[in-house]
């Protein structure tokens, strides 16, 4: 009885015997099915109209299809449904739609053959929305496909997705975005709507509820489900049995390329409507290549001026005082921690190279492939056999037989009866170190306030430098504002040493946290002792000399970043970083309004 709060039942009988005084049959379950029915579907009763329909005002006539559709559901004669629309029509167009998904059983028994479902995927206006294009009349030039639509509640359903074309600017608009047709095709983007969509177009013909893709992302977040795990529980546990009609293109299994595809879009839309900008990606190639560039761009960004987090600041990381008693802050001390993470990518077998790999499968990056031919032995530059990774010393070929052994069970059984009749008389043979197989990245860096929030991550190719430390630091405080007043890292007593004469750590104290001071520096260690002990600094001290900061919180952070491991070792750089990102934002998200929660106080200092 919702839908027609604006008219009594009396009118509603009123307005059918006034069109037809003849005597309709009406029966009073019919006339609510109708409402609501021909409700939800005004979008596809605009699209056949002419180009001079008037939004705002209900068409004269329904089409064909969507009067058999009616007729079918409603238990309406065919013959009776103009004299419904007419009588009803105001009634149907100025209220909402509701109680959609009671009527799923009915669109999919009488719908599915008329073309007509509860969920058509329509752009966002039926007019055109290009800046500065002069035709202001309803498109008319319409390309339906069928797609698979992934809902949170009822599971997959088979839908059609509607493309309308402006046929004076040549624009075409589709659900989630438009594109320009004006150009060449090789050159036509896609420009996606600036809001953050309710449905996310995720391949070819699939689309999602953005619900959905939160919750895929959440469960990346919190449990470290991986793509194609996140798709294998909604096929499981969300997908109600759901198969599609037999006459439909498509199955309705999600995969992992989905998921990913989901993440990525609802990520990048996000985070450049932050910005004021729109996301736009190459129309034409694979789906699961078009948003490269824009992770790039993210991945770029994000290591040019850091994570969102990085001006971060609340009383459980930093410590305001006021030295005036005027209630307005004077001074402050703030605490960082950095400690390093392994989880690791494939790259360039050449130390310390930066530069991507064509193929997660190759052992050197473009610049450095011609080393495929030399000899995988470090220190030798023979050329290799053909068909082989080294020269044609018989000892750098043994070794290389050996390595393609150690992984069959054959070889393995072999090593351990080799073992047992070992004797400590024999002499063995000098060590020949080989780079075989593909090398990975050493280690992720992380810098995490006391209170757990993420400030930075970056990622070390060939090792946790002390340089590159430094270099770290000095790049995300470059800011005065923000650069903290004591740093933790369980190698301080180097860099300390490395920086002794640099300006820029004059005043910032270097420690090592209080765990690895104990067990894992000498006493002997005078330069550790005078200048990382944490011992020596008061202030990081409260009362009953407990510490006022955890110290202690890279390494608890670790732990759960270390659970992307699994997930991320596969990935090309370019997923690698955008993931690991995502995750980082995210997770200081949820703790940013836990801190405020605790009446922690969070905040960013301004710019």
């Amino acid at each position: 009885l919702q839908t027609v709060t604006m008219y009594n039942l009396n009118q509603l009988l009123q307005l059918l015997q006034c069109a037809n005084p003849s005597g309709l049959k009406i029966s009073l379950a019919a006339i609510f099915r109708f409402i609501s029915l021909a409700t939800s579907l005004k979008n596809d009763i605009l699209l056949v109209q002419l180009g001079d329909q008037d939004l705002s005002k209900p068409p004269a006539n329904l089409s064909p299809s969507l009067s058999c559709f009616l007729s079918a559901s409603c238990d309406i004669s065919i013959d009776d449904i103009p004299t419904f629309w007419f009588a009803l029509k105001h009634v149907i167009w100025n209220e909402d739609c509701f109680g959609i998904n009671d009527h799923l059983p009915t669109f999919s028994l009488y719908g599915h053959k008329h073309g007509i479902t509860p969920y058509t995927l329509y752009p966002p206006s039926q007019t055109c929305a290009t800046p500065g294009c002069s035709n202001i009349r309803k498109l008319i030039t319409a390309n339906q496909r069928p797609a698979v639509l992934y809902t949170l509640a009822q599971g997959p359903i088979a839908t059609y997705s509607i493309d309308l074309k402006c046929e004076v600017c040549n624009v075409k608009f589709h659900h989630s975005f438009w594109v320009d047709h004006k150009v060449p095709q090789a050159e036509c983007e896609r420009t996606y709507y600036s809001d953050v969509p309710s449905i996310i177009h995720i391949g070819g013909h699939q689309f999602v509820e953005t619900a959905v893709v939160r919750m895929w992302r959440s469960q990346c977040l919190l449990s470290w489900t991986s793509m194609s795990n996140c798709a294998c529980l909604y096929n499981v546990a969300l997908s109600k049995g759901a198969s599609p009609p037999s006459d439909f293109p498509f199955g309705f299994e999600v995969t992992g390329d989905h998921v990913w595809s989901g993440i990525v879009q609802l990520s990048l839309i996000k985070d450049l409507g932050f910005r004021a900008e729109t996301l736009t990606v190459c129309h034409g190639g694979d789906h699961k290549d078009r948003f490269t560039e824009a992770i790039r761009a993210r991945n770029l960004h994000i290591q040019m001026y850091g994570q969102e987090e990085l001006r971060h600041y609340c009383s459980k990381c930093t410590i305001l005082y006021d030295d005036d008693g005027d209630g307005i802050p004077t001074s402050k001390l703030s605490v960082v921690v950095t400690d390093g993470v392994t989880v690791g990518h494939p790259c360039c077998s050449v130390h310390n190279c930066h530069d991507p790999l064509l193929n997660n499968h190759d052992r050197f990056c473009l610049k450095h492939l011609p080393l495929v031919n030399t000899c995988a032995i470090i220190g030798c530059n023979r050329v290799v056999v053909h068909s082989m990774k080294t020269c044609d010393t018989p000892t750098h070929q043994a070794v290389e037989k050996a390595y393609t052994e150690r992984g069959q069970a054959r070889f393995q059984l072999q090593e351990r009866l080799q073992r047992t009749f070992a004797t400590t008389s024999q002499q063995p043979m000098a060590r020949l170190r080989a780079q075989f197989g593909r090398k990975r990245t050493h280690n992720e860096q992380l810098i995490v306030s006391p209170c757990g929030m993420i400030l930075a991550q970056e990622m070390f190719f060939g090792a946790e430098g002390v340089a590159s430390v430094i270099e770290m630091i000095k790049h995300m405080f470059c800011d005065e504002t923000i650069k903290p007043g004591h740093i933790f890292y369980d190698n301080n007593c180097t860099l300390s040493y490395m920086v002794c004469n640099d300006p820029y750590f004059q005043n910032v104290g270097l420690l090592v946290d209080v765990f690895h001071f104990k067990c894992k520096h000498l006493e002997e260690d005078q330069w550790c002792q005078e200048h990382c002990n944490p011992t020596f600094f008061d202030e990081l001290k409260g009362d009953n000399n407990t510490w006022l900061f955890n110290s202690s919180i890279a390494e608890q952070t670790n732990v759960w970043f270390g659970g992307y491991h699994s997930i991320c070792r596969e990935m090309t750089a370019d997923r690698y970083v955008f993931l690991l990102d995502e995750m980082i934002i995210q997770k200081n998200r949820l703790l940013k309004v836990k801190l405020a929660s605790q009446k922690r106080s969070p905040g960013n200092w301004p710019l």
